[in-house]
């Protein structure tokens, strides 16, 4: 299945910048902090990476915490300049560590708990978004098989905040790990 709206990111770094709330998932917190060699997931809001803030149904989630000054942008966006391409916006977790949502973009995704199905549809990643309407559809079976276990883990994740969506102070665990082990130790049964 593909995406009827072309898209190529120009790396203009509008979606990198503004008022935009990029939440995290476990394992996203898992590879940034393991970006930036820390112990513990903690570390990253005492750093000022990660913040709390409301998301779906109210839960106090994690998302990057965006620098204020000169304007709101990204702590990990890199500003680039070439004659030949002029600036570029490119992010410093690239491709690695970067998390799900900004891998995904611009495709927004959608998980039944129920019946275990994702959906997905075309979101421009910013309004004036210069990549719509350029280069090819989006072939959503293949971006689904490349980020196929980070799709698997971040269900995961949805299936436990829903089993534990009436207490914060667990749903605060599940963010709160140490890094000294790989993330699957963490998820057995993903």
């Amino acid at each position: 299945m593909k995406v009827d709206t072309p898209f190529s990111c120009t790396l203009c770094g509008e979606c990198c910048s503004g008022s935009m709330r990029v939440f995290l998932n476990t394992y996203d917190l898992y590879k940034i902090g393991r970006f930036y060699k820390l112990n513990h997931t903690e570390e990253l809001f005492q750093k000022g990476l990660v913040e709390w803030a409301d998301g779906q149904n109210d839960l106090q989630l994690p998302k990057i915490r965006f620098k204020s000054y000169p304007f709101p942008f990204c702590p990990f966006l890199m500003n680039d300049f070439s004659e030949e391409l002029g600036l570029r916006g490119l992010c410093s977790l690239h491709p690695d560590h970067k998390p799900l949502v900004c891998k995904l973009a611009p495709l927004a995704r959608e998980v039944d708990l129920d019946t275990g199905r994702d959906s997905f549809s075309f979101i421009p990643p910013h309004p004036d978004c210069p990549g719509c309407g350029k280069g090819d559809p989006i072939d959503i079976e293949n971006e689904k098989e490349t980020l196929r276990e980070e799709l698997v883990y971040e269900r995961e994740l949805y299936r436990l905040l829903r089993e534990r969506e009436e207490s914060p102070e667990t749903i605060r665990e599940l963010y709160l790990f140490s890094l000294d082990r790989d993330f699957k130790e963490r998820f057995p049964s993903v």
